[in-house]
């Protein structure tokens, strides 16, 4: 699936925080989502029989990239090319905080920029989570019992100008699991998307609503002083 040429509405509708953070991803946000990945990674990365990463309910963190060979046809090149997904993904859909228990799901948060400073992401995940960014793995952890948001703290850094993929692979082995996000950075410019990133046309009528609504906003509270 060739992905449009579009500026992602995570990063035009990036918000302030209280502290002045920029939160550019919460929970239920949009993003490219994989739901067919199922149980083909079970058996593998553990050196046995049972769920994967391993069956047993400890808490542990991985230094090293999982073997993801096992389910390469439904991921595709999801890590080396994310722009050209395929059929498997699903576009722009809302990041669902469950899934099939007992199963694993991928997620793709993109992000143009002109520039992003102190980047962290938040998760809080049942059972586990393995991140990369632009394809370089960065963390892997997880854990018994429910998710709780914030549990894994990752610290991103600085973006340069241009298009960034976090990826993000997510693992259950029980009977229920869940999922929570939160990134921020101190601060983010938006940027266009590859090859100049023109808004759709329902994207461009959603936002200038949005303005439009601001706008009037703002006039009501002059008009009431």
């Amino acid at each position: 699936m060739t992905m449009p040429k579009f500026l992602p509405l995570l990063a035009a509708l990036a918000t302030s925080t209280a502290a002045n953070a920029v939160v550019l991803v919460q929970t239920n946000d949009p993003g490219f989502y994989n739901n067919s990945i199922g149980t083909a990674l079970n058996g593998t990365n553990g050196g046995e029989a049972g769920p994967f990463p391993v069956s047993n309910d400890a808490n542990l963190t991985f230094s090293n990239a999982p073997d993801l060979s096992a389910a390469s046809a439904a991921l595709g090149n999801w890590l080396t090319d994310p722009l050209d997904l395929n059929a498997n993904w699903s576009y722009r859909t809302s990041i669902p905080n469950s899934w099939t228990p007992g199963s694993e799901v991928a997620v793709i948060y993109q992000f143009d920029t002109l520039g992003a400073t102190n980047v962290v992401a938040s998760f809080g995940v049942d059972n586990g989570i393995f991140v990369w960014l632009n394809g370089v793995y960065l963390f892997g952890a997880r854990g018994p019992g429910s998710y709780v948001p914030g549990e894994y703290v990752i610290n991103i850094g600085d973006l340069s100008a241009g298009t960034h993929f976090l990826q993000l692979l997510l693992e259950d082995h029980g009977s229920v699991n869940g999922y929570a996000v939160t990134i921020t950075a101190d601060e983010f410019i938006p940027g266009p998307g590859p090859g100049g990133g023109t808004v759709p046309e329902p994207e461009i009528l959603a936002l200038l609503g949005i303005g439009l609504a601001g706008i009037g906003f703002q006039q009501y509270k002059k008009k009431k002083r």
